[in-house]
């Protein structure tokens, strides 16, 4: 055989020997997780693998852990199933710490090197390699050991508490290369890259794949190569003057083996092997080859960026003096130079895709306001400067990558095309969707913001910000606060804070930030609330009633003992078959129980009480939203009316005017006595209900039937009680001052935190009511009340 390889084993053996055992440190024998212990696998010597050390003297070889190591160690239990842990190594104590079930049973081992995830056994083996320096990867070399089984013992431990032992069996043959060279014109120059070449022989592939049952191993099918180029990592170029190459390759009987080295300026190839040399697995075959007569590598045609040698894209700001300067490099002189851009702004807006320099008609302007050489100042030139800066700064702002390609070709022919990135990142933004104003939430949703970041809002008339909840999918959440009470029932209401969640008719603002600092900000509108029909009283219909003393209410019909009364009701089409949305409790029977007034405001509801002394009758003035029917001395007053909410109120918000005196009526043993100078109380009351018909009312010659309110809930129904979901009350026995409506705002208490609002179609949502006496229903109160009323509307 006609080749210069000296052939050597591992120190002492080929298998290498790995205690495993539990440590004896008691802080490290606590369990690191449930059902846990951490075990360590001591690496015995000789130590083997990952820094080799080549003693030509005696033929032997020897290497070390590097901290970096990791084996996968196949632990399976006659009481557990199979584990696939990780071990890394611990230069400290010099040993593999990993972790396996606390528990005594009969335990098999197997371990693999390089660490991987699980089966198959796939090791990278590629034809593109790294080296760092002088040293050895050890990310190439495929070690696998036997299984061994211990019954009935620890985890790491034989029966007897000994150390577990089981060998690491290398799969390949390892070439260990060291080159020496004294040309002065070489010898200090860095070394690129060694590539090896096995004539007729596959010797890389995608992967070396190992068989776990009988640890045999075999190259892939996929990506096979005769070559294999071994680079050496930025940084740790070694000099030419003397260096090393380490190659694993699979056991086999090789030919022809050889090598091409480069150099910054020169290569070299040169045979290792000329007919043949076996190679074992396990077994290291080294040679030191002195080399000369080096070929000068013929100068290359380039584009060189000094300030980002790597050419990575970089970022576009405000300064970027200096970092745009590109030089091309053409020993042989430029033939043909185009540039070519590939970005929206300068492809779309400006009509810009490519440039030939030289044949700059009609675009002479073009570069010299961009600072681009053309013509002569090219052609054939073998350096050119060329600055980007003037182009760049046309892209200030305007986000997305910006890509100038070097299109260049020499008077050999050669040919380059190197891209040079620019970009400016897209603008960091939130978007805010599935706004719900019942259930007050909304997502937002970050785009181009960094990893991290959080999202806080408020209202734009607050000065306090709010924190939203960042959900799995990586949006943000807006949610309300609710308060919760109880009511004077004892019943437990809750009520929202509105500078928590999102509320209608309001302007929000957000902000996005990266640990302390506000990367961006916005705001955003929700759409406007629901309105209350006609309330603002602006719609009044005038009807013609008969004195009601049987019927109710009848537009065209023959006076009663006399002409007809005229009657107004709030509301613009008003009538027996299509009822409005507002109706009065007494006007059948007190034309000013609800009446247009015009002297308070544009236009209001004016409530009057009166009394009928000889039969101690009190009829109050009210209002109220549902209908009302008058027959045989007795009215009905029907809560309810259907209406559709798109938002959530927190409040009741009206103007009023009271004028209010002392109880002179008790009809029906009401809890006002009268005559004892005790002031009467008006009361205003909002709910939000879900019923399927309006509750009644009756009152009159007779006690009252139907008596409720929201609170204490009265004779209301079952299924009505549960059909309130919020209310509010304001009762009060005090006289406003002057003669203007004054502003009253009812806060909404909920019973009910609802996924959705009340079905408004078909059922009845809504009612306010309005009463110049609070216990109008029992005839109880003062017939000199009055009450102005005006421009009902929802407080968000």
């Amino acid at each position: 055989m006609k080749h210069a390889f000296t052939k050597g084993l591992f120190v002492a053996a080929t298998a290498t020997l790995i205690a495993a055992c539990s440590t004896d440190d008691a802080a490290d024998q606590m369990p690191v997780a449930p059902g846990k212990i951490e075990v360590s696998l001591k690496a015995a010597l000789p130590q083997s693998r990952a820094q080799i050390e080549v003693d030509e003297s005696n033929g032997r070889f020897s290497g070390s852990w590097e901290a970096t190591d990791e084996l996968t160690v196949y632990a399976k239990g006659s009481q557990t199933d199979e584990e696939t842990q990780k071990f890394t190594y611990d230069a400290s104590s010099k040993v593999f710490k990993g972790k396996l079930a606390d528990a005594t049973q009969d335990w098999t081992y197997q371990a693999v090197y390089p660490a991987v995830d699980a089966t198959p056994l796939n090791i990278p083996f590629g034809a593109e390699r790294t080296q760092k320096g002088s040293n050895f990867n050890g990310a190439y070399d495929p070690l696998v050991s036997a299984p061994v089984t211990h019954a009935g013992a620890e985890p790491g431990k034989t029966p007897q508490g000994e150390a577990v032992t089981f060998g690491l069996n290398r799969l390949t043959a390892i070439l260990a290369l060291t080159f020496e060279t004294d040309d002065a014109t070489v010898k200090a120059e860095k070394v690129k890259s060694v590539a090896l070449t096995a004539a007729g022989k596959t010797i890389a592939a995608k992967s070396f794949d190992i068989t776990r049952d009988d640890q045999p191993g075999a190259l892939n099918a996929s990506e096979p190569s005769e070559t294999i180029t071994l680079s050496y990592e930025a940084g740790s170029e070694p000099a030419a003057a003397s260096f090393k190459a380490y190659f694993n390759v699979p056991a086999d009987t090789y030919g022809k083996l050889s090598v091409v080295i480069t150099t910054e300026g020169h290569t070299k190839a040169l045979d290792l092997t000329t007919d043949g040399i076996e190679l074992l697995a396990g077994e290291l075959a080294y040679t030191t080859k002195a080399v000369s007569g080096w070929t000068a590598l013929e100068p290359e045609l380039s584009v060189t960026w000094e300030t980002n040698p790597t050419f990575e894209p970089v970022e576009i700001t405000n300064d970027m003096k200096g970092k745009c300067n590109i030089v091309i490099n053409a020993p042989a002189g430029i033939k043909a130079f185009t540039v070519s851009m590939l970005s929206d702004y300068l492809n779309n807006d400006i009509g810009l895709t490519e440039l030939d320099l030289l044949n700059p008609q009609g675009f002479k302007t073009i570069f010299d306001m961009l600072n681009f050489p053309y013509g002569e100042k090219i052609l054939n030139q073998k350096t050119v400067p060329f600055d980007l800066t003037n182009a760049v700064a046309l892209l200030e702002g305007k986000s997305g990558q910006h890509i100038f390609t070097m299109n260049v070709t020499d008077n050999n022919n050669k040919t380059i095309n190197q891209d040079i990135t620019f970009f400016v990142p897209e603008a960091i933004s939130a978007t805010v969707s599935d706004i719900d104003l019942w259930k007050n939430t909304a997502t937002i949703t970050l785009n181009n913001a960094p990893e991290g970041a959080t999202v806080q809002y408020k209202r734009s008339t607050e000065s306090e910000w709010k924190n939203t909840t960042k959900n799995p999918n990586g949006t943000f959440s807006i949610t309300p606060s609710w308060i919760t009470e109880e009511n004077d029932a004892g019943k437990t209401v809750y009520s929202l804070d509105n500078n928590c969640g999102v509320f209608a008719g309001a302007t929000y603002d957000w902000q996005i930030l990266n640990g302390e600092a506000v990367v961006a900000s916005g705001t955003f509108e929700t759409s406007a609330g629901d309105p209350i029909e006609n309330g603002d009283m602006s719609q009044w219909c005038e009807t013609k009633e008969m004195l009601p003393l049987f019927g109710s209410k009848i537009k065209e019909m023959l006076p009663l003992f006399g002409s007809k009364i005229t009657v107004w009701y709030p509301g613009s089409s008003w009538s027996d078959s299509t009822p409005g949305f507002w109706d009065s409790s007494n006007n059948a029977g007190n034309k000013t129980a609800c009446t247009q007034d015009k002297t308070k405001n544009a236009s209001c509801a004016w409530l009057q009480a009166s009394g009928v002394l000889l039969v101690g009758a009190l009829a109050s003035g009210s209002l109220f939203t549902g209908t009302f029917t008058y027959a045989n001395m007795n009215g009905t007053a029907s809560f309810g009316q259907k209406y559709k909410y798109t938002a959530r109120p927190t409040a009741l918000r009206l103007k009023y005017h009271a004028t209010l005196g002392t109880v002179n009526y008790n009809k029906h043993n009401g809890p006002l006595e009268k005559d004892k100078d005790i002031m009467d109380q008006c009361s205003f009351t909002v709910c939000i209900v879900d019923w399927d018909t309006r509750h009644d009312v009756q009152s009159g010659t007779s006690a009252p039937k139907g008596i409720w309110d929201p609170i204490t809930m009265g004779e209301l129904p079952v299924d009505k009680q549960n059909g309130i979901i919020g209310y509010g009350v304001k009762y009060s026995s005090e006289n406003t001052p002057g003669t203007d409506l004054i502003p009253l705002e009812i806060p909404i208490k909920y019973y009910q935190q609802t996924n959705a609002a009340p079905d408004g179609e078909n059922k009845f949502t809504i009612i306010i009511s309005v009463s110049t006496s609070r216990y109008g229903d029992y005839l109880n109160g003062c017939d000199k009340n009055k009450i102005y009323v005006d421009d009902f509307e929802w407080v968000y």
